[in-house]
Parts: structure tokens; sequence; C-alpha cells
């Protein structure tokens, strides 16, 4: 029966498609990487990589073993920190992605210690790609994103309802109006969150799906430097409605409804389906529900 060191090596190669990039993450000799996929090739009578010049592509009975000891390593991970902190609170590691890190996220990490006051949680707010990594990797229990997860090993439920704005500075020709169709968004200059972020990715859609081009002059992760330089008419931007209420009201920033463009989305509860879903992860659910 393969072991756990057998296994774990066995899903680095699978992830990185190469012995000698499986070697480098796990800190070993590509020789011990070699050695050890031989060993579960010949334990279970079957070919688990197609040796290619360039990569190991993963056969049919290597998915079938993938999927398996993703789950084992899952359980056994589960099970280690569940043995260290069995006379401690329960250890919850949640993900979320920018613009709900800025404007929900202490609110929710505020009502779900007060209602479950034995859950120790630990927040990690970053972009829905490098959260969907992190969730692939067992890195963090559960989260809570924007964006689109493109990995089918990733779980995802729609919980919270959520609307993008497109933005301008109170001195913009688009200030004074009530809409401005999509066209007029051609060759625009626009402030833009960085390429991995949800709120990104479902805006680059709607525009391509348009056929409507458009310059990204900036890129930046911080919705604060976006308004920012909305505020000094450096380009358009589009932010979540919830990251830009207060700087509307003080009369900063405009949004501007684009004619027949639906830019309503929903924020995703997501985990890795090969990890247990414990009881803490289920009563982060309810307090995010508890929010609608």
């Amino acid at each position: 029966m393969a072991t756990l060191r057998q296994l774990k090596t066995f899903i680095a190669v699978a992830e990185c498609g190469k012995m000698y990039e499986a070697a480098r993450r796990l800190s070993v000799s590509r020789p011990t990487v070699c050695q050890i996929i031989s060993e579960l090739e010949e334990e279970y009578q079957a070919p688990l990589f197609e040796r290619l010049p360039r990569e190991m592509r993963i056969t049919l009975a290597g998915r079938v073993l993938l999927n398996n000891a993703q789950e084992l390593v899952s359980l056994h991970e589960h099970l280690e920190q569940s043995m260290k902190n069995i006379h401690a609170h329960r250890l919850l590691r949640i993900g979320a992605t920018l613009t709900i890190g800025n404007t929900m996220m202490g609110s929710i990490i505020e009502r779900l210690q007060t209602q479950y006051p034995d859950i120790d949680v630990n927040v990690f707010v970053d972009n829905t790609r490098l959260l969907e990594h992190r969730l692939l990797h067992n890195e963090l229990d559960i989260a809570l994103v924007e964006g689109v997860i493109t990995q089918s090993t990733i779980v995802t439920r729609p919980v919270l309802e959520d609307s993008m704005c497109l933005i301008c500075g109170a001195d913009h020709p688009f200030a004074s109006r009530k809409s401005v169709a999509i066209e007029e968004l051609k060759d625009r200059y626009f402030i833009m969150r960085e390429k991995g972020s949800g709120t990104r990715a479902i805006f680059e859609n709607i525009m391509l799906t348009h056929r409507i081009p458009f310059f990204a002059k900036w890129e930046c992760s911080s919705s604060t430097a976006i308004l920012e330089a909305v505020r000094h008419n450096l380009g358009l931007g589009v932010l979540s409605k919830r990251c830009i209420l207060a700087a509307v009201e003080r009369g900063e920033i405009c949004a501007v409804p684009v004619e027949d463009v639906s830019m309503k989305r929903y924020f995703y509860i997501c985990h890795n389906k090969n990890h247990l879903v414990n009881s803490q992860m289920k009563d982060f659910e309810k307090v995010v529900e508890e929010c609608r």
C-alpha cells in the first residue's frame, strides 16, 4: 500500500508536470522522485504518467490515484490539525478576496466570533487566483470570493449578491450623464484591479463580449488607490458598489450606469472538495448567509 510520502510525491508530480519541479517543491532529489513514481507504478501495475519530452502527462490510472491521494492527504492533514488542537479552539483558515476584505470581512468575522467564540480564525486577503491556489494546496479551509473559480476540484456556491459600478471623477464629462452606452467606453483609459482579480476578470469579459477595446492605464490591488486616481480624472474605474459608496456620498466620484449591461455578480463560498467539511466551516457559512 502506498505511503503518505509516496502519495504527496505523486501529487506534486501531477501538479507540476515535471519531475525536477516536483523535486524542488518537496526539497528532495530528482532521482528520489523518479524512484517513488516507479514504485507506485509497480505497486498498482499501471503507468501513472506518459513520459513526454517536456512534461509528464497523467494517465487515466493516474487520475484515479490523484483523486484518492488528494482526499487521503487532506484527511491526514485534518487529523493532524485536529489532534494538535484537541484541547484548544477550533481552527478555521478563511480566505477573502480584496473587495470582500475591504468592505465586509471585518463585520463577518466579528459576528462569527460573537456567535462562536471557540473558533480560532486566521484570515488571508488576496485576489481570486491566489486564493484558488491556496485552496488547491489545502492552505485554506474555506474562502469567500467574487471571482470565477476555474478548478473543478474546488466546490463553489453563490451566497451574496453584489454589483459592480462604472465610476468617474466629479469633473469628468460622464459625471453629468444619467447613463452611458458601452460603445462610449471604446479606447478609454481605465484604472484597473490587478490580473487575477475577480472584479477585473468579470469586467474584461463584459468588454470582450461586446468587442469594446480599452486601455488599462493603471493596475493596482488597492480600491483606495483606484478611487484616488479616478477622483483626479486619470481614467475610469470599475469597482464593487460596496467599495464606492462613501466616495460617492462625499461627491468625490460619480457612479454611471452602463446602458443594457448587467454588472450584477455573486460572492461565492468555496472549499476544496477533498477537504473534510468540519463544524467551523459550516458555522462560517451560516454567518455569511445571515449577512444577506
